[in-house]
């Protein structure tokens, strides 16, 4: 019987989703080689082992979201209200009907301490997400405290992700959202951060 035909793009979709619902140790490359169509095995004609597919599943969510998603922070024709809102909604839409973010926080957890090449293309995809969280918040803040915020933003994201997750409750990402636009909207008022002289 002929191998059939699959692109490394779908291979990659098809992996995403598998990893995001299974998680990475408890997926096999023949699941996802099932999950394409493809036979038994025939996967490693395109990707040589889980760790590289993994990892360039790790790299091209990295680059959506940073050309296509975080790239909103840095539109000059929005205001930083605008766009943060628009990056809540998406990030919204990501936790509730996509992949992505979770899955990050997700494979970091699982893989940290044993599978340390992974670490670079998470780190690089929070990284992006910071960066351009702070690029925002530098209306209000001074570089440093921008970036705190930044960092305080992203973890309280996940943490209501993870939290809608166990309650299947979207309310916490949703109230994460607004807290962040509120303390974003007091400026000054923040005790924990100092704002640009």
């Amino acid at each position: 019987m002929p191998i059939r035909k699959a692109d490394k793009g779908e291979i990659i979709k098809e992996a995403l989703k598998l990893f995001r619902v299974q998680g990475y140790h408890k997926t096999t490359m023949a699941d996802i080689g099932q999950a394409c169509g493809l036979l038994k095995g025939s996967i490693y004609h395109y990707f040589s082992s889980k760790e590289v597919l993994m990892r360039e599943v790790l790299e091209v969510l990295r680059d959506y979201y940073r050309d296509r998603v975080f790239i909103y922070a840095y539109d000059a024709d929005m205001t930083a209200e605008e766009k943060l809102r628009l990056l809540g909604e998406k990030s919204v839409d990501v936790f509730i009907n996509g992949e992505g973010a979770c899955l990050m926080a997700n494979i970091a957890m699982e893989t940290n301490d044993v599978v340390p090449e992974f670490r670079a293309p998470i780190k690089s995809f929070f990284d992006a997400w910071i960066d351009a969280l702070q690029h925002i918040y530098t209306e209000k803040y001074s570089k440093e405290a921008a970036r705190i915020f930044a960092q305080e933003s992203v973890a309280a994201i996940e943490g209501a992700a993870m939290l809608m997750r166990i309650y299947n409750d979207r309310s916490y990402l949703d109230k994460a959202h607004q807290m962040i636009l509120e303390k974003f909207k007091l400026g000054a008022k923040t005790t924990l951060l100092t704002t640009k002289a």
